[in-house]
């Protein structure tokens, strides 16, 4: 039996990417110094429109730091996620459960000790991240030759920059695929009226693969 069922599977590394960056705050898990997890934000480097390498940085007392050269990693990204009533189906029979997209991929991480590649990496990440809260005013995109003089060459000694070099992505797509349309329908219906953002962002993932 394979799990997830295979109509969870999304085939589109495109779309792996699209969630990635838009919630770049992920779970970095190891166990090489017994199990352990640190949420960090990531970017994401592509090769002809496939992802290729993901990089992030820890606090260098983090104990995840230690043997992490070459240690075997987990990084989840989680997207969306909302639950399901059984009430918002045509067939009641079933229960309530939780619809959600997510990525995993698995590598072995490399530590980089090169100060103007980090430097570069928190550029991108400023790059990435500012864009998605433009409503909170108008500013420039933060980059790292905007800090005081001294600043990075003094934070830089306290922090572990990395990259992951992908052996294997997985994107779960559960938007209940599986279930009649008239359900789906219903389903984005009431979920649009929700006031939570994960919610109404099932609802039109939900809407896009109806039927017009």
């Amino acid at each position: 039996m394979t799990y997830p069922p295979q109509w969870r599977s999304e085939q589109d590394p495109a779309n792996a990417v699209q969630l990635i960056q838009e919630y770049p705050f992920a779970h970095l898990i190891t166990s090489h110094t017994g199990l352990h997890a640190t949420r960090i934000p990531f970017v994401i480097d592509n090769g002809d429109k496939h992802p290729t390498r993901i990089s992030a940085h820890l606090n260098r007392q983090n104990p995840q730091v230690e043997g992490l050269d070459g240690a075997p990693v987990l990084v989840v990204f989680s997207g969306a996620s909302t639950y399901v009533s059984p009430h918002w189906r045509t067939d009641l029979s079933r229960a309530g459960t939780i619809d959600y997209e997510e990525v995993r991929i698995r590598g072995k991480a490399r530590v980089i000790d090169d100060i103007d590649r980090f430097c570069g990496f928190i550029d991108r990440l400023s790059s990435l991240l500012e864009p998605q809260y433009r409503e909170a005013g108008e500013f420039p995109i933060w980059q790292t030759n905007m800090a005081p003089e001294g600043y990075i060459e003094r934070l830089y000694p306290n922090i572990t920059l990395f990259v992951i070099e992908i052996d294997e992505l997985e994107m779960v797509s559960k938007l209940h695929q599986s279930f009649p349309e008239e359900d789906r329908r219903s389903i984005a219906e009431h979920l649009s009226r929700c006031k939570r953002d994960g919610a109404r962002s099932i609802a039109e993932k939900i809407k896009s693969q109806l039927k017009s």
